[in-house]
């Protein structure tokens, strides 16, 4: 009889610590599950981070081209302003010398004037 108890408290003792293993296992899985699954949302926030940086760098490149462009356009502009302002004194110049040939025609036309009408008063004296 004590040997039956024996082995039957030796079983039973087995089988309580086989449960708590088992126990132990299950919970070690579970956390394991856990785990596995906070390592994916962590993966996917990665991922969506990643993303998000692809992105904001795709837009500072966009806007580094955009404001490259614009200081050409603008250098273009600047450029082409200068030649309109030179032209621009260019005709200012041509049209003062056209104003002081007129005036010449003009000064020469009347001098022209005034020895037509001497010779003519000339012409009609005698």
């Amino acid at each position: 009889v004590y040997n039956f108890c024996k082995q039957w408290y030796q079983r039973r003792v087995a089988i309580t610590a086989g449960d708590d293993a088992i126990d132990k296992g299950d919970e070690l899985e579970k956390e394991l599950n856990e785990m596995k699954e906070e390592l994916l949302k962590a993966e996917f926030e990665k991922k969506e981070l990643e993303r998000r940086l692809k992105l904001t760098e795709d837009e500072l490149d966009a806007q580094n081209t955009l404001r490259s462009e614009l200081k050409k356009k603008t250098i273009s502009l600047q450029v082409e302003d200068e030649r309109i302002k030179e032209d621009m004194k260019g005709q200012v110049q041509a049209i003062l010398e056209m104003e002081q040939l007129v005036s010449l025609i003009d000064q020469r036309y009347e001098e022209l004037e005034v020895d037509y009408n001497e010779t003519m008063e000339d012409l009609n004296a005698l």
